[in-house]
């Protein structure tokens, strides 16, 4: 299986990130922004550890990002 490192989906207008996104352990940049996502913070983004962008821009999510985002050691704050 191939190893991504990048993933976007800018204005793709999804109701919901898919649950194979979690399998995507090696992923290091994420670009979901300007998408409608009408929810909480997807838990299946919880599994991205490696994650070091993480873009949820021009979405209404709601509430509050989990622990387990707090603990992402290589997510960069820009």
């Amino acid at each position: 299986m191939a190893t991504y490192r990048a993933l976007l989906s800018l204005k793709s207008s999804l109701d919901d990130p898919d649950s194979r996104l979690s399998a995507l352990s090696a992923l290091r940049l994420l670009n979901l922004s300007n998408n409608v996502f009408n929810r909480t913070f997807p838990p299946e983004l919880s599994n991205l550890t490696n994650l070091r962008v993480l873009d949820l821009y021009n979405n209404n999510l709601t509430g509050v990002l989990p622990v387990s985002v707090a603990t992402f050691h290589c997510l960069a704050d820009e």
